[in-house]
């Protein structure tokens, strides 16, 4: 039997003790506090939709977005038990998919319980694709299978989910480096070791108050030591990231870093170009089987003012796809929210500008 006045609208503060309430009932570990769903309503960057068949909450579900990228999330959904078998589950998922394509997100993305048969089951239905899976993901051990819905036309949805995650707050240009070593060559391995002893190769010494980070230069040695053909761009002739450093001494050590990257670059076969790379040379060489890393800033997706590589994983008329390294997770996110992660080609350009120089740099990898 249907249900005979059920009203799907955004979630408002009235509703939290019925979404507490359900979300008790529902789930027995995993669940959402009252604290949680107030910040949802108030401030996320989210979509908390509400189901009320007259007065009773028959379900809700609650999509997460993350800044600057086309990327959705379900988060969690939940069906009361007198509403179960009634149609509710898709009624929202269908509302919520609308709300994330309204906000131009490309995909959507989620978690399932690999024992949750009945709702793996309706998400195949509704065209969700296994993507992943991750053992121990909830609070009781239990694993989840991530899936996927693209929102609209794309081919970026097919591309492979290799991730590396970064150890160190300052190995996010070795790791984007050896996700793209890794792409081009399955036998290359990727390790702590390695991350750290790239990173020794390719750092600047000093960039901001903390460890140094890595240079495009420096990265475009380590990948031509390694056997692999490198093209870099960067649209400057300056030394990299040098107006972030304050201290005179500081600066000395760095120039002379630069130079002895530029001398050592001299003697290799690395092809340097000081020129922005354009999305038409992007796409290009992704055209080519030719693999990116990508200087970025992370004001457009965490507004911290901090340089960050990520590597290049495909991209369509529409969008660029990147691959995150990043470590520092917000409570809510998972490692889909960093893989394959859609950006707009306008927001790409944007966001692969670094500092008021507008610092761009691209690593061109082939085997």
């Amino acid at each position: 039997m249907l249900l005979n006045k059920l009203v799907i609208r955004p979630a408002q503060s009235a509703d939290i003790s019925d979404l507490v309430a359900l979300e008790k009932a529902s789930f027995t570990t995993d669940r959402i506090s009252r604290r949680s769903f107030t910040y949802f309503i108030r401030k996320g960057h989210c979509s908390l939709i509400v189901a009320y068949d007259g007065a009773q909450l028959a379900g809700y579900a609650l999509v997460l977005y993350r800044n600057g990228t086309q990327l959705a999330r379900l988060y969690s959904i939940a069906v009361s038990d007198a509403s179960r078998g009634k149609g509710v589950a898709q009624q929202l998922l269908s509302e919520a998919e609308q709300r994330a394509a309204d906000e131009l997100c490309l995909f959507m993305r989620l978690e399932v319980r690999v024992d949750n048969q009945a709702a793996i089951h309706l998400y195949q239905k509704l065209k969700y694709r296994p993507i992943g899976k991750v053992e121990g993901y909830y609070e009781d051990g239990g694993d989840a299978l991530q899936m996927e819905r693209a929102l609209r036309p794309t081919s970026l949805g097919k591309l492979p989910g290799i991730r590396y995650q970064q150890t160190t707050d300052f190995t996010c240009g070795p790791a984007s480096l050896m996700m793209a070593m890794h792409k081009l060559d399955l036998g290359y391995q990727m390790s702590m070791d390695e991350e750290i002893q790239i990173w020794r190769e390719a750092t600047t010494i000093f960039m901001t108050s903390g460890h140094g980070g890595c240079s495009g230069f420096g990265l475009a040695l380590s990948a031509w030591r390694r056997k692999f053909k490198v093209h870099l761009y960067v649209n400057q002739t300056s030394v990299p990231f040098i107006n972030s450093v304050r201290d005179p001494q500081k600066k000395v050590v760095i120039e002379q870093v630069h130079k002895h990257f530029l001398s050592q670059l001299a003697d290799t076969q690395v092809d340097i170009y000081y020129a922005p790379l354009t999305l038409d040379k992007l796409d290009e060489y992704l055209r080519q089987g030719a693999v990116l890393v990508s200087l970025i800033s992370m004001w457009r997706l965490t507004r911290d003012k901090a340089p960050h590589w990520v590597l290049v994983t495909g991209a369509d008329q529409n969008c660029v796809s990147i691959t995150d390294p990043e470590r520092d997770y917000e409570s809510w996110q998972t490692e889909m929210d960093f893989t394959n992660v859609p950006v707009s080609r306008e927001e790409f350009i944007k966001m692969a500008s670094f500092g008021r120089d507008r610092l761009t740099s691209t690593l061109v990898l082939y085997r």
